[in-house]
């Protein structure tokens, strides 16, 4: 028997009276942040020594990871040019036989009214179809095309202009066709102990670490915090409430997480570690809320760009801006349909009889993912398959750090897309709408 889903454990708990308990949000805003008005970039450059060939010179001492939730490259980005998208004009079958037209959702920005697609793993491989990337309503409530719809350039300013203005990547995939957190510990460690994302260990709504008391679920024993610490260099951990470090059960990494306001002032002081990875809020409640800030059904779209926002220009505006490396990568593609099948890679993954687990070698399906750097061109980097794996292939030939295991052994290195011959300066992002958080106006365990 496989074991349970957090959407199969949050009904369990809803039963029991915790979800409700924990009330809903506050008001709406409509307000808007005053940027640059549109993107602004610089011409000059600076002629730097050192490449790819090179890493002791790679002109980088600081690399930020900020993973976003649950949504596919086609659904968010499949309006980019010169990129391998799709969007309008394709038709998938849902489980009668029907036929359906994938459809713009623009002006909706939580989809309140539409179940959350599923992306556990078992969902994940119908999705796949053998290859044929077309099953996404074959998952989904009949009649409910949420799994289908995208969005276009206008509907995302902070993720577009980011998109348009760096090095966006689409042959970017997750690294399994699985849910959050098997794909975030491949993030970790590149491997997974655990195939599907369950409750975090501790009172539901709670933020921060388990207690002390508490079963953590991850038996794992090696992530790149470790490599990072054996070369005398500093890894950090910011977090909105339910760290994924609080999953390990060996509490090794729980010394280097942080709340994310530490992040804010440590960007703003100039001493962010040498690896750091931002996580927005993605709790349990805050996402059957919509209220969540990590582009999550159904957490407002709207919300999760402002928040990418706030990132950038923390960091934009640190003083460690010119030697940094940020990306901006999405953990999986939460059910919305991409067009292209993904790839097998080299892994050695085994957590026992392959018919009761993911397929560790298959790729998942592609998700945005945005190199934002002094050394990120301006283009649509082509060429893959880039992965999570691709950002841990980066750091560990930067610093000259031992692969963990296949995966990021043989991982394509995210720094061949970068061109450390010139440093450009950071653009100035358009104006946004930064809105207040608001709840589904009546959020049921169904749709979660």
């Amino acid at each position: 028997m496989s074991p349970l889903t957090r959407r199969e454990l949050l009904v369990g708990a809803a039963a029991a009276g915790a979800v409700g308990a924990v009330g809903a949000a506050g008001c709406s805003s409509d307000s808007k942040h005053a940027g640059g008005g549109s993107p602004v970039a610089t011409t000059t450059a600076t002629t730097l020594e050192g490449g790819p060939a090179d890493p002791s010179k790679a002109p980088f001492e600081t690399v930020v990871v900020l993973m976003m939730e649950n949504r596919s490259f086609d659904h968010l980005l499949g309006w980019l040019p010169g990129a391998d998208g799709r969007q309008a004009g394709q038709t998938f079958i849902d489980v009668t036989g029907a036929k359906h037209a994938s459809w713009n959702i623009g002006a909706d920005a939580q989809g309140c009214n539409y179940a959350d697609p599923k992306h556990d793993w078992h969902a994940a491989v119908r999705q796949f179809n053998n290859g044929k990337a077309d099953g996404f309503l074959r998952t989904q409530p009949v009649g409910d095309l949420f799994p289908i719809s995208y969005y276009g350039q206008q509907d995302l300013p902070v993720l577009s202009a980011l998109a348009t203005n760096y090095t966006a990547f689409d042959h970017y995939y997750c690294s399994l066709l699985a849910a959050t957190w098997p794909n975030r510990f491949y993030q970790h460690c590149a491997t997974t102990d655990i195939d599907d994302t369950g409750l975090f260990p501790g009172p539901l709504g709670a933020k921060g670490m388990p207690p002390a008391n508490a079963k953590r679920p991850s038996n794992l024993q090696l992530a790149i915090w470790d490599r990072i610490k054996d070369a005398g260099l500093k890894g950090g951990y910011y977090y909105h409430d339910e760290p994924m470090t609080g999953l390990f059960a060996s509490k090794r990494y729980d010394d280097i997480s942080y709340p994310y306001a530490q992040f804010l002032t440590d960007a703003k002081a100039g001493t962010l570690p040498n690896v750091t990875f931002v996580d927005p809020d993605y709790g349990t409640v805050s996402e059957y809320l919509g209220t969540s800030n990590d582009m999550h059904p159904h957490g407002s779209v709207v919300v999760g760009d402002a928040f990418v926002a706030e990132v950038y220009d923390a960091l934009r505006k640190s003083p460690q801006w010119d030697r940094m490396v940020f990306v901006i990568n999405f953990d999986e593609h939460g059910g919305f349909s991409d067009h292209v099948a993904p790839p097998t890679v080299a892994d050695d993954t085994d957590n026992g009889p392959a018919a009761e687990h993911p397929d560790y070698k298959r790729l998942g399906f592609r998700v945005p993912a945005i190199a934002i750097s002094p050394f990120a061109p301006k283009k649509v980097e082509t060429a893959g398959p880039y992965e999570h794996c691709s950002v841990l292939r980066m750091i560990e030939w930067r610093w000259g750090l031992e692969p963990m295991t296949l995966r990021d052994k043989h991982a394509k290195n995210l720094a061949d897309a970068l061109d450390f011959s010139q440093r450009r300066a950071a653009i100035t992002l358009p104006a946004y709408p930064d809105p207040t958080p608001v709840a589904c106006p009546h959020p049921t365990l169904a749709k979660a």
